[in-house]
């Protein structure tokens, strides 16, 4: 199983212009930020953008709110759609699926996809944290907050959170487009299809809400408190402002009942059994599938 998983690292990275476009742009973008700044730190005297500079913790943390939004998402299906529907166009299926079992090789690539994306954030929080102190050493202005066991406690804690979401978040994102690249077999209709999905969910939850005021049907805000969007918000918003979202409070006020406080348990549960049902309906369709025609 690790030789496994080692070959499909190697071969995703070995997409170059793929993984380069859809992965390394970020911490190559979050270096010439860094870069940048302290170009201009250098040159302008009196920089006041370096008046205020953010937090390290903040700026840390904030750095896995990218994957979670739907911009982050298009680049997560790009890759995906690459790595499941290529296996199709370019007829590998056919050459590993003989001596490989089928589930491993779907949770593998799943495994693959989820700690390049991990390693590749946590790479663009380090260059980011340091380099915003590297810019404000060079402006003479403080970096904050001091380091104690008690920011390094609440750091940790909430930058574990964060990243921990941002993984369901990129299976989740996986499923929709691997779903996609397994029922097409095509990588652009992965990408289209999948690109798609990310679109419509976040959308459908303010479509569902008319719905409910209309027809007095309470349970779709019920419903719409299970979506992956609602609760990869709810995590952000209990991580970085420890309370719940706030989004779906107007919607139960209209309807007068008491809004509901989900806790950071809650989503990560729901996101959680996202994350087991659509691997599972991947691992059943992948089963049944006759590679071959």
């Amino acid at each position: 199983m690790l030789n496994l998983y080692r070959a499909e690292l190697l071969k995703i990275v070995g997409n170059r212009w793929v993984t380069g476009f859809t992965l390394w742009l970020f911490p190559v973008g979050a270096l010439g930020i860094v870069l940048f700044g302290a170009l201009m730190t250098l040159v302008i005297d009196d920089f006041s953008f370096f008046l205020e500079p953010p937090l390290w913790t903040t700026t840390m943390v904030n750095v896995w709110s990218f994957p979670t939004n739907i911009l982050g998402q298009m680049f997560l299906i790009g890759l995906t759609a690459v790595t499941f529907a290529g296996e199709y166009q370019w007829g590998t299926w056919k050459n590993i699926i003989p001596r490989r079992r089928r589930a491993a090789l779907i949770l593998v690539k799943f495994l693959a996809l989820g700690t390049l994306v991990l390693f590749t954030f946590v790479l663009m929080s380090l260059i980011l944290g340091l380099g915003y102190g590297l810019i404000a050493k060079i402006g003479g202005v403080p970096y904050g907050p001091a380091v104690t066991r008690t920011t390094l406690s609440d750091f940790v804690r909430d930058y574990g959170f964060q990243a921990f979401v941002t993984f369901l978040t990129v299976l989740i994102t996986a499923i929709y487009a691997a779903f996609a690249a397994m029922l097409t077999r095509s990588i652009l209709g992965g990408v289209m299809v999948g690109l798609g999905i990310v679109v419509v969910e976040p959308i459908s939850t303010f479509l569902l809400a008319p719905v409910a005021f209309h027809f007095d049907w309470t349970f779709l805000l019920t419903f719409m408190r299970l979506t992956p969007t609602y609760n990869i918000g709810n995590v952000t918003s209990w991580v970085l402002q420890d309370m719940p979202n706030p989004t779906i409070a107007f919607y139960y006020e209209a309807q007068g009942l008491p809004p509901p406080a989900d806790s950071l348990g809650f989503s990560l549960l729901v996101l959680t059994g996202w994350v087991v049902l659509g691997i599972g309906l991947i691992l059943w369709l992948f089963q049944r599938q006759d590679i071959n025609s």
